[in-house]
């Protein structure tokens, strides 16, 4: 029978998130040898190879890819079980950054369904850009991150593919026979770029009518009639609708959302970071496909 223990699930996990046995071993505290050994161990158990090395460090073959979501879900379970028959709470504070255009849309309810299973845990939500933030996090001073992955020099625990719409006042008229106007994000947003991109495929007139610095910026422009933006599907707001895909208009702006954990982050951190990759459905939309990272 084979018996996979959650000692041995924990050291390969974080292996798969660090990229490195060093790396792994000082999240741990315990020596390089022994994670190695131990993820030698697992491998052994399966009778498949874990890892291949690659000129960034390690990375998951197809069978460890395979591996990383049931090793989540039954630590997650071992925790859970030892907490309930032990009497013991996760407790603890998380300090979370997050890109504010899901901070007050599809986080609230994932946030809410952890406070109430963990209401010793206290959590600091930063909301902000994603360049920000990413430099942040780059500084230790984040435990959780929820942003765009290009701002972001490490692998992600997990990602989700979004898009961005092209939204507009519901009754406004918009004709590409004349000039867009375009709301644009400022200049340190990463999707300014890419929503420029878009209509530079299409061949299209356009001119920046309005910077907004965030979110909320971005739809007080929209819901004016100022001109049309680019905008995740939650945060479209009341009154507007987002333009049909037709030829003569841009095509939304895909772009992709990481989540991810600072290598010393307490075992609180790791709690929420487990409950996000287990409840993808409330975070993100339905047409949204969340992709593990090799």
């Amino acid at each position: 029978m084979l018996d996979l223990d959650p000692y041995l699930l924990r050291a390969f996990l974080s292996v798969a998130e660090v990229g490195t046995v060093n790396g792994a071993a000082a999240a741990l505290h315990r020596t390089q040898a022994a994670v190695s050994m131990q993820v030698r161990r697992l491998e052994e158990l399966l009778g498949v190879a874990l890892f291949e090395r690659s000129s960034k460090g390690l990375a998951l073959t197809a069978d460890g890819l395979l591996l990383v979501p049931y090793a989540r879900e039954i630590l997650t379970l071992n925790d859970e079980v030892r907490q309930r028959l032990g009497g013991q709470r996760v407790e603890g504070r998380v300090k979370l950054g997050v890109v504010e255009d899901f901070a007050a849309t599809r986080l609230v309810d994932i946030l809410k369904a952890f406070r109430d299973l963990n209401p010793r845990v206290d959590i600091d939500i930063m909301a902000d850009g994603n360049r920000r933030l990413a430099a942040l996090f780059g500084q230790d001073k984040l435990d959780l991150l929820i942003c765009d992955t290009s701002e972001v020099a490490r692998k992600p625990l997990m990602v989700w593919p979004e898009q961005l719409l092209w939204t507009v006042r519901s009754d406004l008229s918009v004709s590409s026979e004349e000039p867009l106007p375009v709301v644009l994000f400022e200049e340190a947003c990463p999707w300014r770029a890419r929503a420029i991109e878009a209509l530079a495929d299409r061949s299209l007139r356009w001119n920046v009518v309005c910077e907004a610095s965030t979110l909320v910026a971005m739809a007080t422009a929209v819901q004016v009639g100022i001109g049309i933006g680019p905008m995740m599907s939650a945060t479209i707001p009341a009154g507007c609708r987002s333009l049909d895909r037709a030829s003569e208009f841009p095509q939304p702006v895909p772009i992709e959302i990481g989540l991810y954990m600072r290598t010393a982050a307490p075992e609180q951190a790791r709690h929420l970071a487990d409950f996000v990759m287990r409840t993808p459905g409330p975070f993100f939309s339905e047409r949204t496909r969340a992709t593990l990272l090799a």
